[in-house]
């Protein structure tokens, strides 16, 4: 689903190629190229003091010259900084390792997903039923060998009654059998002779760049696969000057535009009300994420919390003064229905 203030053509969900193009447009369309720098990585972010008690962002950033055919580093000091990395960096695959040593050439994830061709004839299992998996199932309905099955944790939003025609939903695997190649599921059933399963299961965030030891803690906790010290997904209870926009289960691109907004007031302290107990709403939102069996970045539209949540950073950004800001969008009751009707599209 795009920003607010330019829609993608075609509809609110579109090919994969559409966003490419629709993001260099975006930036023309608010002639901001002259703040993008390109081939730079961030090799490094540290946190350190300006002397006046306000923390300051010391980045090293890595640019390859091409015409010397080199790299050339430099540092670069920033009063605030946002993370926006994306997360789609370290595929999500677990406790295969004996069936893989088996099957070594059996399992991949969606990260490697390019065509179905390699499928042809094949027997295949998806793993995950999310967006990437509903993707990768009925691209690989056209070749594959019939029914492609779908292992699936839950009903999702854009799942109909019954599964689309091909495709045989399979409930969550509790075994795989290395010594027979039989995968077992928690309903008692299982299936033999698959000859691909493609784990469409998420990622794991990556932050090479973050420096720990400067900075005085982990910025992620990977045993329990979430921020340390979230407040709203987007704030850093111990960091003022830091942000993330991205991160978790929530609606691309719109979900982006709201964290902005509540983000660049609050650094320009412009925000309308002052961030409320970030470890309250932390511990509150564990708790609540815990008991319905979710992960703690993700925020459904199913229960309304994706409605909350973007009325929690509107209310923080509050109105723009003397018309510098931008104003938090509506989600609208089109939107909704959009979300709540994705297979039309």
């Amino acid at each position: 689903m795009s920003f607010s203030d330019k829609r993608f053509p075609y509809g609110p969900f579109v090919p994969h190629h559409v966003p490419l193009d629709y993001l260099q447009d975006y930036y023309s369309l608010h002639q901001i190229e002259h703040l993008l720098v390109l081939n730079t990585t961030v090799e490094d972010v540290s946190r350190i003091s300006d002397g006046t008690g306000q923390d300051r962002w010391q980045l090293t950033l890595r640019q390859y010259n091409h015409a010397e055919g080199l790299d050339e580093w430099r540092q670069e000091i920033f009063d605030a900084v946002i993370i926006a990395n994306g997360q789609h960096s370290i595929p999500y695959v677990k406790g295969l390792e004996e069936y893989m040593e088996r099957y070594p050439d059996s399992v991949s994830h969606s990260k490697s997903y390019r065509t179905p061709d390699p499928f042809k004839n094949k027997k295949v299992l998806i793993v995950g039923n999310s967006l990437s998996g509903r993707d990768v199932a009925g691209d690989l309905v056209k070749v594959a060998r019939l029914p492609v099955y779908v292992s699936r944790r839950h009903r999702t939003i854009w799942d109909a009654p019954e599964s689309d025609e091909g495709i045989e939903w399979k409930p969550v695997i509790v075994e795989f059998i290395s010594e027979t190649g039989q995968i077992l599921f928690e309903d008692g059933s299982y299936l033999s002779g698959i000859d691909h399963i493609i784990y469409c299961t998420g990622y794991k965030p990556s932050f090479p760049f973050w420096n720990t030891n400067a900075n005085g803690q982990e910025l992620y906790d990977y045993s329990k696969s979430k921020l340390n010290g979230s407040y709203l997904h987007t704030f850093f209870k111990n960091f003022p000057t830091l942000g993330i926009i991205g991160l978790g289960k929530i609606l691309a691109f719109r979900s982006y535009e709201y964290q902005a907004i509540a983000l660049a007031r609050v650094f320009a302290g412009r925000n309308a009300i002052d961030l409320p107990s970030q470890e309250e709403w932390e511990a509150s939102w564990e708790n609540y994420t815990r008991t319905n069996g979710m992960e703690f970045h993700e925020v459904s539209i199913e229960d309304g919390e994706l409605l909350r949540w973007y009325t929690q950073l509107s209310n923080i950004a509050g109105l723009p003064l003397c018309g510098k800001g931008r104003v938090p969008p509506a989600f609208t009751d089109e939107a909704i229905w959009q979300l709540r009707n994705v297979k039309r599209y």
